[in-house]
């Protein structure tokens, strides 16, 4: 009689180390909030105390949800704007935050920002920050924000236009605290004549515009703009060896005040009527200081590599890829970076309705869009930027007229392990799948959620990691808006 309860919770301590293993995260799903016409759409903004905050909004109203850490609604609150203003952004913070909105009168519009404390509740005593000259249409269409990577100093930057051509460019740093760390006015003929390409805010509050003149048949050239905290501006032009194949990530280094830039370098065009792929993979790594390169990697796409990844030979030399792009850049504590890349492509289609009957004898056509999210590889720089490792993740996502929204992956860094999490295929009942970035050169992914069990619709590319082993993601599913949360 004494051996079956000893057998039980043997067994049951098994069992227990063997599921635990494989599912070590713990998951909550909050309740589903349905959406409307006057707010249809939703972001999730952070965490704030202990509280979880998502936005719904419309064109014309705002409403921030509120979940305690069970994921049980405490309230929503509606955001209320006069006819005349409109929110920029709702920047979240450890323990409070605030709204940043534009209000306009006849000639002036003023940027003001609203505190919000760690109840969510809202000042009534607006902080006005500053007023900018400009029409009304063109701001609201043109002004921007950006936060630094560890979130603590804000960019709000715009065009101001003059007789129909951008005159400068309105720049503005505040910290936390909405005090004013930096202002300028910057008009750099680099900056207001060449195509926009990025913007790059560092934690010290300062930053950098990225613009690109077309090369044609030539490389394109690179030109930066880089206001330091004090308000000079070093200049820099970046021009690669060969021609890029679609963009360029740019992306800081914050602990080494260093610039990284990653791309693919286009095959060279032997035939004009052949469309040519990638043929070479490259990062570069710039000083900040002096924007002196520290280290150029290039990786030719090998026979030996891309039988690997398509399994099947290649037909042309050197082997070419067409649908890769660089997706993020990640910097490493030693100077080194992870550069993930992903296979992504859209087809169009069209069919025959057979339900409609024309009297005009004309067939009538469904058209649809067709999206492609497929493998991920992985390139693994060292300290001298020399190339460790190439690692491939498989998957294989296919969705119709969604954007893509449901598809790609999400980076998390759990406790020093970074995981790509993403869906196996676009459909409700799939898994929720995760790949760690280890040292191998092939990676099998895992499956960490079932979400038909769940019944949501996980949007990976939309989740918010808010806590060094918490991550929220927004699911939309049957008209209805969940958080799912994770904790490792």
């Amino acid at each position: 009689m004494s051996g079956k309860p000893v057998y039980h919770i043997a067994l049951s301590l098994i069992l227990l180390v063997l599921f635990g293993g494989i599912n070590a995260q713990k998951t909550q799903v909050s309740n589903g909030v349905k959406l409307n016409s006057k707010v249809s759409n939703f972001r999730v903004l952070g965490k704030v105390g202990n509280k979880f905050v998502v936005e719904r909004y419309g064109n014309n109203t705002h409403i921030l949800d509120v979940y305690n850490t069970g994921l049980k609604n405490q309230m929503s609150r509606q955001i209320i704007l006069n006819k005349n203003e409109f929110i920029e952004t709702i920047w979240l913070q450890a323990n409070s935050g605030w709204i940043i909105r534009v209000k306009n009168d006849k000639t002036t519009n003023y940027l003001i920002a609203s505190k919000l404390d760690e109840r969510i509740s809202i000042s009534q005593k607006p902080v006005v920050l500053d007023s900018i000259v400009e029409r009304k249409d063109l701001l609201q269409s043109n002004l921007r924000t950006k936060l630094s990577l560890n979130e603590s100093t804000i960019l709000i930057y715009a065009p101001i236009f003059s007789q129909g051509e951008v005159d400068y460019f309105y720049t503005r740093v505040y910290d936390i605290n909405m005090q004013l760390i930096s202002e300028k006015m910057i008009k750099e003929p680099s900056l207001l004549d060449y195509d926009f390409e990025e913007v790059i805010v560092l934690n010290d509050g300062s930053y950098l515009f990225v613009t690109k003149q077309d090369g044609g048949e030539d490389p394109a050239v690179y030109y930066f703009n880089y206001v330091k905290k004090d308000g000079t501006i070093s200049k820099f032009q970046f021009a690669p060896v060969k021609n890029v194949f679609k963009k360029l990530e740019f992306q800081v280094d914050n602990l080494n005040h260093a610039l990284f830039i990653s791309g693919f370098f286009s095959a060279r065009n032997e035939n004009k009527r052949n469309k040519n792929g990638a043929s070479e993979f490259f990062t570069s790594k710039l000083d900040l200081d002096n924007f002196q390169t520290q280290y150029t990697e290039i990786v030719p796409f090998t026979d030996e590599f891309y039988l690997k990844l398509t399994s099947k030979n290649s037909e042309r030399t050197p082997p070419q890829l067409f649908t890769f792009y660089i997706h993020s850049l990640i910097p490493q504590i030693d100077g080194g970076a992870l550069v993930f890349t992903e296979s992504y492509f859209k087809t169009e289609e069209s069919n025959v309705n057979d339900t409609y009957f024309s009297l005009g004898g004309v067939s009538n056509y469904n058209y649809s869009t067709i999206y492609n999210f497929n493998d991920i590889v992985v390139y693994h720089l060292d300290s001298t930027g020399h190339c460790k490792r190439q690692e491939i993740i498989r998957k294989k996502q296919i969705s119709r007229n969604d954007g893509g929204s449901f598809s790609s992956f999400y980076v998390f860094n759990s406790q020093n392990q970074l995981q790509m999490m993403f869906l196996d295929e676009i459909d409700r009942y799939t898994h929720l799948s995760a790949a760690s970035v280890i040292d191998e050169s092939e990676t099998e992914s895992k499956s960490i959620l079932n979400i038909g069990n769940k019944n949501v619709f996980p949007i990976m590319k939309m989740s918010k990691q808010t806590a060094p082993n918490e991550l929220l993601i927004p699911s939309y599913n049957r008209n209805k808006m969940q958080l799912i949360k994770m904790t490792f």
